[in-house]
């Protein structure tokens, strides 16, 4: 419980440091950015991958890596292109 709290309490954080960035300049917002999205491909790499790896089938799990792929590269995209 005391980890969720703590979890919920960086997510309003990190929201309230966006929201403050936000009116900084595109300088700001391109060093926050970088972060979130590297913060997202840690959790999947590091959190989820083993798990997956641990409970379900070959064909399963290659489905799902491929899933996480698509996320990093969609990612990837909206950076470039926006």
């Amino acid at each position: 419980l005391l980890l969720q709290l703590l979890t919920a309490l960086a997510a309003l954080a990190g929201a309230a440091c966006s929201l403050l960035a936000e009116g900084s300049g595109a300088g700001a917002v391109a060093g926050v950015l970088p972060f979130t999205a590297g913060g997202f491909i840690y959790l999947g790499t590091v959190s989820v991958i083993p798990e997956m790896l641990r409970r379900s089938a070959p064909r399963q799990a290659l489905l799902q890596l491929l899933a996480l792929l698509a996320g990093v590269a969609m990612m990837l995209l909206i950076a470039r292109y926006e």
